[in-house]
């Protein structure tokens, strides 16, 4: 086969066919209507896992049914598809609140009048939500509202139930050696829409063949206190009829799209009440390893995590506990980890298939935006499942009518296992993604078409890759292992005439505000951190930072970058994109030599600098007599508009720059600074 995409359909239950080496292909299962929430779901009985059959075999020997003899099993996916977590519970997707209680009682005398009755233990009142059968009842929990965010209570009964109210049958039901606690409630969702595309069309029962298939599903999810208050209020009337009456809490929308050999997962959730969501888009349990085998995972940008060292290939198989991956297990914690490779080895230690996956630099995924919502972990791994939960946001409060946005991928990638080196698309933007494990002098990816396309960085990146795409591909080598990078590539445009005096090549300098500049002596800044807005471009690479002193002061100089927050027009407070570290208050050119290059974000950033040290006389500096063209909140009072304004300040720092408080704006001009390419 091609790089096409082949669907077999049977109503509800489809498989997903296309090229994985030159002798076989992979096949995905999806799912309209998984149980038991009836949501997009990645298995069916047909096709039990992602597995891999021969090139040669026929449609009838692959559909409806993949006999085990056949085909391969190399993935689970059956708990791929990703709910969300409202921060005391996962919901939607295939999970419902959990906060059941299921008590199976024989003969308990309970009828569907008795729904929405409630009931005590001495301490709290659950409500009667279903009646499955003679033999079971459903109880819910009850919940409480803290800062006006309703999440339900964890804690199941602890003594035999008795009547309080609405029910017609009111005799006690004990629970002892018959209660099972945190049963999920189903239905979770309501109001479920879902379409198949394939180019664009809709896709038939039987065999279809084309480029990208597409599935788009929208739900509600209804907050959980919405589904308590509504059974109260609805004696005698089963929850799932009328669960379209229920507070709404947010709607899902997700779409799932196979092309070229990738499966991408977009989600957006967007909030109808107030709540704590975490999301992660998608999630990934680990491969099917062969007999006698394990699974071996490199993450980019991740050094020690738990008890493994993701720099090489981990043994997940070895891993003991729940393991977060926060900034402090990150080599650059400015960048949230984004992806993982993952190996299924044999006895010998021999890769069979890999998979990589991971979330794409998009809407809410890009890394400015995680940085400030993953803190707490931007990923984690079970120890139980040895399962992948990326995270997009995690404790984030969103209000009534706000969204939230990802888009994550994944791939199987056949042996040897070299190098991860794959370009994704979304349908609207092409991703490069390279990760090696071990050196190499001099390696090439092949990618015939991004010709001449422009290679933009975008994620944890510490590859150095030509400016655009050749006919020969993008060569690069790894010095020090891993190696990894991902970049957008940029389709080809006309090339605009260059800024007047703009150079481009590495270990070029270049100022980022140009015009009339001035010697001015920084007085009163002893540790007081000032910002100025800066703008760039594109995202550029840089090695050396450069202020030119004119005045003699004593102590010395730290400097560096924090990011814009867009969200409020000033900068992100938690953390700085670069502290470039200090320079002597002398007279001429002082300049920072970096370590690590630092990659400076395309648009809005902000300058800082502090005089720190020793304070006796403050430093003089070449500043410009412009500020630039940014917007500066004032506060409540329309009194700091007198006078210049070039920035924000923030004091008390007199140390390496970290997390600040925006103090107001200030009225010292910008230092005049260059960078060196690198």
């Amino acid at each position: 086969m091609t790089n096409a995409t082949t669907v077999y359909r049977g109503g509800n239950l489809l498989s997903i066919r296309f090229r994985f080496d030159d002798t076989r292909d992979v096949m995905m299962p999806a799912n309209l209507a998984y149980p038991p929430a009836t949501m997009v779901g990645l298995w069916h009985g047909g096709l039990q896992q992602a597995t891999l059959v021969p090139s040669t075999a026929t449609d009838a020997q692959v559909w409806p049914v993949v006999p085990p003899a056949l085909g391969t099993r190399i993935h689970d996916m059956s708990d791929d598809n990703c709910p969300i977590n409202t921060g005391w519970s996962y919901v939607g997707a295939n999970h419902g609140y959990d906060t059941g209680c299921r008590i199976a009682l024989v003969d308990h005398g309970k009828t569907t009048a008795d729904v929405g009755s409630q009931w005590t233990d001495g301490t709290r009142i659950y409500t009667l939500l279903a009646v499955p059968d003679a033999n079971k009842l459903l109880f819910g929990n009850p919940y409480t509202v803290v800062n006006g965010i309703a999440q339900g209570v964890k804690n199941p009964p602890s003594a035999p139930l008795t009547h309080v109210s609405g029910a017609t049958h009111t005799a006690t039901v004990p629970i002892a050696g018959i209660l099972t606690p945190a049963v999920q409630i189903f239905p979770s969702t309501h109001s479920h829409t879902v379409a198949v595309e394939l180019d664009g069309k809709p896709v038939p029962d039987g065999r279809s063949t084309g480029q990208a298939l597409t599935i788009s599903e929208s739900y509600v999810i209804p907050s959980y206190q919405g589904m308590i208050d509504t059974a109260r209020a609805n004696i005698g009337t089963p929850l799932a009829t009328i669960m379209a009456q229920t507070a709404p809490l947010c709607r899902v929308t997700n779409l799932y799209r196979w092309s070229e050999g990738t499966l991408i997962v977009s989600q957006r959730v967007t909030a109808q009440q107030t709540f704590t969501l975490n999301m992660g888009v998608t999630q990934c349990f680990p491969l099917t390893a062969p007999a006698g085998g394990t699974r071996r995972q490199f993450m980019p940008n991740v050094g020690v995590a738990g008890t493994l060292d993701w720099s090489g290939w981990a043994d997940i198989n070895t891993l003991p506990a729940l393991t977060d991956f926060t900034p402090a297990t990150l080599k650059d914690p400015l960048m949230p980890v984004s992806s993982m490779t993952q190996w299924a080895v044999d006895a010998q230690g021999t890769p069979q298939w890999g998979i990589t996956m991971g979330m794409l630099p998009i809407g809410d995924g890009l890394a400015q935006n995680r940085i400030k919502y993953t803190t707490a972990k931007g990923w984690f791994i079970s120890s139980s499942f040895k399962k992948n939960y990326p995270q997009l946001v995690w404790g984030r409060t969103l209000e009534a009518g706000v969204s939230v946005a990802g888009t994550a991928y994944r791939r199987y990638l056949p042996p040897p296992r070299t190098a991860t080196e794959v370009v994704v698309s979304d349908g609207t933007h092409d991703f490069v993604m390279i990760e090696r494990v071990g050196t190499v002098v001099s390696a090439q990816m092949r990618a015939p078409q991004l010709l001449n396309r422009k290679l933009v960085a975008v994620g944890s990146t510490n590859l150095q890759v030509p400016a655009r795409v050749t006919a020969d591909g993008i060569p690069y080598h790894v010095p020090v292992s891993p190696g990894y990078g991902m970049w957008r590539a940029e389709p080809d445009m006309v090339p605009a005439e260059a800024l007047p005096g703009a150079t481009r090549g590495v270990g070029t300098y270049f100022l980022l505000m140009s015009g009339p500049t001035r010697s001015n002596t920084y007085t009163g800044t002893y540790q007081r951190l000032l910002l100025y807005p800066m703008y760039l471009a594109e995202a550029t690479r840089v090695d050396r930072a450069c202020v030119e002193m004119t005045g003699i002061g004593t102590g010395v100089v730290r400097h560096g970058v924090y990011g814009h927050d867009p969200a409020t027009g000033r900068p992100v407070t938690a953390r700085p994109i670069a502290d470039f570290g200090t320079v002597a208050a002398a007279v001429g050119v002082q300049e920072s030599i970096l370590a690590v290059p630092v990659v400076l974000p395309a648009g809005w950033h902000w300058y800082a600098h502090v005089w720190q040290a020793v304070l006796t006389t403050p430093p003089s500096l070449r500043a410009s007599v412009t500020g630039s063209g940014a917007t500066l909140n004032l506060g409540t009072s329309s009194a700091a508009m007198t006078g210049d304004r070039f920035g924000y300040h923030a004091g008390g720092v007199g140390g390496a720059l970290g997390a600040i408080t925006i103090a107001g704006v200030h009225q010292l001009p910008p230092p005049r600074v260059a960078y060196r390419r690198a």
